[in-house]
């Protein structure tokens, strides 16, 4: 089966606006997202990170969005954190203080969940196992790549 459309415009005006009442308009991003971010790998911890966060505001430096690297994870295990180097309360109150001043926070997660683990180790591949989420191989069995924390 194929399926095809065809649009006469006259102009590259009207044929944009006949092809996106087909496919629909896009949308605009959150304002937010359009603006000023501060990402690196290796702040180290929370405290680093929020650090960094003051000095860009004791500058007068415009930041919209703070990001930190794999470093927060435990490990570089996704959907974990390093509670020695950004240990919850510390992260929650740097994220507070974010949102009391108008900014956002981000952490990165990577594509893969670790396959390293032991049944019970690491709850996101045991959920994502028990759940059978992950993308499989051509025996049934979840695909394995390379990423930070080794095969996953």
């Amino acid at each position: 089966i194929i399926d095809m459309s065809f649009f006469l415009g006259p102009s590259p005006k009207a044929l944009m606006r006949q092809y996106t009442d087909l496919i629909g308009r896009p949308h605009m991003p959150p304002y937010w997202s359009l603006g000023f971010h501060m990402c690196r790998w290796g702040y180290g911890s929370a405290a680093a990170t929020r650090a960094v966060v003051e000095r860009m505001r004791a500058e007068g430096i415009p930041q919209d969005v703070q990001w930190n690297d794999i470093d927060h994870m435990s490990h570089f295990r996704d959907f974990t954190l390093d509670e020695e180097a950004f240990p919850q309360p510390e992260v929650t109150s740097m994220i507070s203080d974010l949102h009391k001043h108008g900014q956002r926070y981000i952490m990165i997660i990577d594509c893969a969940v670790s396959s390293r683990e032991w049944p019970g180790g690491y709850p996101a591949r045991d959920k994502g196992l028990a759940r059978n989420v992950f993308v499989t191989s051509k025996t049934g069995a979840p695909a394995q790549g390379r990423v930070w924390p080794g095969a996953a």
